[in-house]
């Protein structure tokens, strides 16, 4: 077990959460996992890593624009957090639904992660949703057209920011992954005994850490994904995100789809299988054949397959797996 680190809102000793944590743990999984119901009284998690290393610093297309790498996830990341957000509103009434974490790697150190909230969340691991809504940066306002009925009005976009693009330092993808695992740890002691929808971890990165071997990662990677709930094992997905060059690799089924690229055969290796209630989504999205296996991972994708597998990984509006999930409590 890595070291839990005692952040808010956990208030536990350190030795009471760990024997919290390793209570937890002790309930095995149900015959029919990733079935619990999403609402307030148990909301799941999303733990999203991000690498803000030098080279997303190249330059890639998002929105019919050339801009960084940095820019266009910082968009896309802005964009699932607002759409999380507009999921958890009813009325004035804002839900926990989720408990959400931001893990930024390289953009402060070459050598540690760090978490990216900012202002008076600064301190916080994990923002609920009311949370959320007050930890915005600034709100921009694009003018944009809308197409009712026939006609094409004027209208103003607003768009919360919660993270600037970053580019600098090196990949330390292994403390990204080090943090996440003792923030999950931490989520799993406070949930302890309830059957709630496990975590789900999205790991963004344009390149190869730096702060540790294969080995590493795939030990890092392993005990992450043995992490569960009674409904479910913890599912870590990997991304990697390229100029419009080379040949994607979405969703394998098998790691013979993935040639002699050792670097996808990592993120293979450290990825989590899909769970069948995610894969009629993924073969919509991505426009694939049914297969019994898919693999969450993606291997030198584009903007608009990183939007894709956003959509997959986390209840936006597209996500039918999700949707089905989310029980709109009294």
């Amino acid at each position: 077990m890595s070291n839990l680190l005692p952040i808010n809102p956990f208030t536990l000793p350190l030795p009471a959460l760990q024997a919290t944590l390793q209570q937890a743990l002790q309930k095995p999984v149900k015959d029919r996992p990733y079935t619990a119901q999403i609402m307030r009284q148990n909301p799941t998690a999303f733990l999203f890593l991000i690498d803000q290393s030098g080279s997303m610093d190249e330059l890639t297309t998002y929105r019919d624009q050339t801009v960084s790498k940095a820019e266009a996830v910082a968009q896309i990341i802005n964009q699932t957090l607002f759409e999380l957000l507009l999921r958890c509103q009813k009325g004035d009434e804002i839900r926990h639904y989720y408990d959400v974490a931001l893990i930024g790697y390289g953009g402060q150190s070459s050598q540690q992660a760090n978490l990216l909230w900012s202002g008076t969340m600064a301190d916080k691991a994990f923002l609920n949703p009311a949370e959320l809504a007050q930890a915005t940066i600034r709100v921009d306002e694009f003018a944009t057209e809308r197409t009712i009925r026939g006609r094409t009005i004027a209208v103003t976009e607003k768009r919360p920011v919660w993270i600037e693009p970053v580019h600098r330092h090196r990949t330390p993808m292994k403390s990204a992954l080090l943090l996440a695992e003792s923030l999950v740890q931490q989520w799993l002691a406070t949930h302890a005994g309830k059957d709630v929808y496990p975590p789900t971890i999205l790991n963004i990165t344009d390149g190869v850490a730096t702060d540790g071997t294969d080995e590493d990662l795939l030990a890092c990677s392993e005990r992450v994904r043995q992490l569960h709930t009674p409904d479910g094992h913890v599912l870590l997905m990997n991304i990697h995100i390229a100029p419009e060059r080379g040949k994607a690799v979405l969703f394998p089924s098998n790691a013979s789809e993935l040639g002699n690229d050792p670097y996808a055969r990592l993120l293979y290796d450290m990825s989590s299988e899909m769970p069948p209630p995610y894969h009629t989504d993924i073969a919509s999205l991505f426009d694939l054949d049914q297969r019994p296996v898919y693999v969450g991972m993606c291997s030198n994708a584009n903007m608009d397959a990183l939007v894709k597998f956003m959509n997959i990984g986390t209840p936006t509006q597209s996500n039918q797996h999700f949707s089905h999930h989310m029980r709109p409590d009294p």
